[in-house]
């Protein structure tokens, strides 16, 4: 190729790749325009995460509050160690040195070093000193953040009502599971950011505004539990499980007259603090997971529905066969030969041939209609996780041996929160109301979520109120007269209405009977005027088995002891807790009497002073005072016309 054809070839190379960078240049700032204008968001996001990570906790959670104020379970802040070992190595030299610091297992603490994470734990929740401790070795890659823990002050103290949180501050058992949804504030997530050599720089979201933010508490509750009266029985319980050698104990206490749970415990027992140290037997729930078979405690219910259905007279008696009765091909016994008993005899004695043949009498669909009325069958609708309904067996299934077994407490089977329910409704003049825990929650920005209201409160009529009366003057037989089943718990000056129990366990493999017992008592006082409910029950006391023996005595230490609590004891006993208030918090009465006709005097004679004028002020009527005490006089008398005078009420001490 000559000169001329080679230049010619030279400007057509020039040209072609001057043609090329002009489109590769334009080609260039077109995207560039695009990355900046279009695409501009989409890398920010990019970028920024590529020196920036985020850390998802916890946030804070609401604090639980027995009636009296105490805090039962609240959340603090503590230091937790974390390092950054894909991007920093800590020196071995120092390893040990942090894991002992921390508390830690150096293994653990080797193996997360190690790893090539973003992010590892070191050490969660652990004590300043802890962290100061390890923050000043100044180490590149380990840095400090404030981490929320879930503390129960009172340790084991209501344990199987409070429940647990775990790590996460979410709710696991008791009322932390059952209103979770109120009590956990939003997640906190925490910015972390790195320099070029992806050392940490600095935590955003650690400023002290941010974590004044963040950390205000979700709803807080209170509950109608009292801890001195529940530390009255949880310690007798523990003592009274260890005397009489037994597996397990359960005690319940309620206001019969708003079904306020006052104490619930169980033993053995945990505390939530550590909850992953306990087993689950420990852990569970007994008042309202297990059930029984109730036993004589149940022949309570046969008497209110004998007397509130008409079946048979106070003064009306049964043969009770001296000992021996035999329905089909079974044999009913009694401890004690007995022949004639009436009504109150038969609780009285405990006879089991005396409530066959008043069950009889009763019969099979009217009984199971009572039954139901005093809640058996059914869940309770506590708010506590776990509850179970019980077992009762429809009526069309029962022959005469099992209303016969039914009427003293066998084939039939009941959660203690069941039976304690359905005493407090004997107590109370025949109102079963819901067994609750709650008694208001409150959110943070102070807004009411809840409150237990009297007016607005679930509950049902079991038996009539002179029935009721009728029924607990029968269990005062139990208590106080000789030969009662119940002597054991007597409370000097204090009338008491209760009923013992002992029940044969049915065995696992749903073949009868077992050689073990269930001992319990439920009863209540004053029995005119009851101040509390109390359940005890002892699962498989191996020194003693009559519910008299060993349940009775658990429930006259803690009765006496939560009546002076309540200021309802005429001679408080030297030993025991503080009374911190001369009486009850709740201050709720029950329902109005039936009205006598519009204008009519209501009928108060025989009810307390504080009472009788809830009654009035609730009818709108004015009264005028006269001694101090219990009613013993109304003028007008009830029914008769209140034509714009007050109604006069003459008050006597209690006998």
């Amino acid at each position: 190729m000559n000169a001329e054809g080679r230049q010619i070839a030279r400007r057509k190379r020039i040209t072609g790749v001057a043609l090329f960078s002009m489109v590769a240049l334009v080609g260039l700032g077109l995207r560039v325009g695009y990355l900046t204008v279009v695409d501009q968001d989409k890398l920010a996001r990019r970028a920024e995460s590529q020196y920036r990570s985020t850390i998802t906790l916890p946030a804070s959670r609401g604090a639980i509050f027995a009636r009296t104020g105490e805090i039962l379970a609240e959340t603090v802040w503590t230091p937790t160690i974390i390092a950054h070992p894909r991007y920093h190595k800590v020196p071995a030299e120092v390893r040990q040195a942090i894991a002992e610091t921390l508390g830690a297992d150096q293994a653990i603490i080797e193996r997360r070093l190690d790893s090539n994470k973003g992010f590892v734990y070191l050490g969660r929740r652990v004590s300043r000193a802890a962290a100061k401790h390890v923050m000043n070795m100044g180490l590149d890659g380990v840095g400090q953040m404030e981490e929320a823990r879930r503390l129960y002050p009172h340790g084991q103290l209501a344990a199987h009502v409070i429940g647990t949180a775990n790590s996460e501050l979410q709710g696991l058992e008791g009322i932390e599971l059952r209103y979770d949804r109120w009590m956990r504030a939003p997640e906190l997530v925490w910015t972390v950011e790195r320099d070029g050599k992806r050392r940490t720089r600095f935590v955003r979201g650690a400023a002290p505004e941010a974590r004044d933010r963040v950390k205000a508490p979700a709803a807080s509750l209170e509950l109608t539990i009292d801890p001195y009266i529940q530390a009255i029985v949880e310690r007798e319980l523990a003592l009274g499980v260890e005397e009489f050698d037994a597996d397990a104990g359960t005690v319940v206490v309620l206001d019969p007259w708003t079904g306020g749970i006052v104490a619930m415990a169980n033993h053995p027992t945990y505390d939530p603090n550590h909850a992953g140290d306990a087993d689950p037997a420990q852990r569970r729930n007994r008042a309202v997971t297990d059930i029984f078979e109730p036993g004589s405690t149940f022949k309570a219910f046969l008497a209110a529905a004998a007397v509130d259905s008409g079946a048979i007279g106070l003064d009306e008696t049964v043969d009770c066969e001296e000992g021996r009765y035999r329905i089909g091909r079974r044999t009913i016994h009694d401890t004690h030969k007995y022949g004639l008993l009436t009504l109150p005899e038969v609780i009285q004695y405990s006879s089991n041939i005396g409530t066959s043949k008043i069950a009889e009498m009763v019969g099979s669909d009217t009984y199971e209609h009572y039954l139901h009325g005093f809640g058996f069958g059914r869940r309770t609708s506590v708010d506590l996780p776990g509850e179970v309904s019980g077992i009762m067996n429809p009526v069309s299934t029962w022959g005469p041996i099992e209303l016969a077994t039914t009427s003293f407490g066998q084939g039939i089977a009941v959660t203690p929160i069941q039976l304690a329910a359905a005493f407090a409704a004997i107590a109370n003049g025949g109102i079963l109301h819901r067994p609750h825990v709650l008694a208001s929650a409150t959110a943070e920005n102070g807004k009411q979520l809840f409150a237990w209201q009297a007016e607005t409160a679930e509950s049902s009529r079991a038996i009539r109120p002179r029935t009721a009366k009728l029924v607990t003057e029968m269990l005062e037989r139990v208590v106080d007269v000789d030969g009662g089943t119940g002597r054991n718990a007597r409370i000097a000056g204090v009338r008491v209405a209760g009923k013992t129990g002992t029940a044969q366990k049915a065995r696992t493999d749903g073949r009868g009977y077992s050689r073990e017992r269930l001992a319990s008592f439920v009863g209540f006082a004053p029995a005119e005027d009851p101040a509390l409910v109390t359940l005890v029950v002892i699962d498989n006391p191996k020194k003693a088995t009559y519910g008299g023996t060993v349940a009775a005595p658990i429930f006259q230490k803690v009765m006496e002891r939560a009546l002076d609590r309540v200021g309802r004891r005429p001679a408080p006993v030297a030993e025991g807790l503080p009374i911190l208030h001369a009486a009850f918090a709740v201050e709720q009465m029950p329902d109005t009497p039936e009205p006598l006709g519009e204008g009519a005097a209501p009928l108060l004679v025989g009810l307390s002073l504080r009472r009788a004028l809830a009654h009035a002020n609730r009818a709108g009527i004015s009264v005028e005072i006269e001694g101090s005490g219990f009613v013993v006089e109304q003028l007008p008398i009830a029914g008769m016309p209140l034509i714009g005078t007050p109604l006069h009420l003459r008050l006597e001490p209690a006998a």
